[in-house]
């Protein structure tokens, strides 16, 4: 991967290399709106290149194929949800009450509706590319693995078992977020969705009463 200035400790580039850069983010930025225009399938490196204003060998010079270009794309909407993101489930469920997880929950939410147009991408490249998933998942485990203070609560040996229901948990969530924001296949008030997605939660992770909102 090309570096950012973040990758240099002394916070220069040379111009070369800031160029370089540049046009990585233009082919990043142009094949995210790409992919939310088109889909995964139905888009191409010629679209992308388009896109991006660049040729091909520019393009093949900082990724190797479609599904590379993705999984950049795909890491860029991760970091929007940034570890804080993340840092506040752990707070949440250390908590244990309705009312936090509900309002995590509410902003998890707010995330997917922003995201909408670039979901049915993310869940088209899953099905059709195993690299794509193999990526999702790695940075699944990644996420659920910040969830320290949370875990920390429980002996070593239960830990692993605690992580991979918090990620079942999310697949699910993910997949309603799908079906309702995005593809709309069934209307659910948003309120009413968010009681009965934290009283699954809190039944599945044997957390508070959900009577204590």
């Amino acid at each position: 991967m090309a570096s950012s200035p973040s990758d240099d400790p002394a916070g220069m580039l040379s111009v070369r290399e800031e160029q370089r850069l540049m046009t990585r983010r233009r082919i990043v930025g142009a094949a995210r709106r790409v992919f939310e225009e088109k889909g995964y399938g139905q888009a191409s490196i010629g679209d992308i290149t388009k896109a991006a204003k660049v040729n091909r060998a520019t393009f093949y010079l900082h990724f190797t194929n479609k599904a590379e270009v993705f999984n950049e794309v795909y890491a860029v909407v991760r970091e929007e949800q940034s570890s804080r993101y993340w840092a506040l489930l752990d707070q949440a469920l250390v908590e244990g009450t309705a009312a936090s997880l509900r309002r995590w929950l509410d902003q998890a939410l707010t995330w997917w509706e922003e995201q909408a147009p670039f979901l049915p991408a993310i869940h088209e490249a899953m099905a059709s590319d195993l690299d794509v998933a193999a990526r999702w998942k790695d940075q699944l485990d990644q996420l659920a693995g910040e969830l320290h203070a949370y875990l920390d609560q429980f002996p070593e040996s239960e830990r692993e078992a605690r992580r991979l229901r918090v990620q079942l948990l999310m697949i699910q969530l993910d997949q309603l977020c799908f079906r309702a924001i995005v593809q709309k296949v069934f209307e659910i008030d948003r309120a009413a969705l968010l009681d009965v997605v934290t009283e699954l939660w809190l039944d599945s992770l044997r957390l508070g009463s959900p009577k204590a909102i």
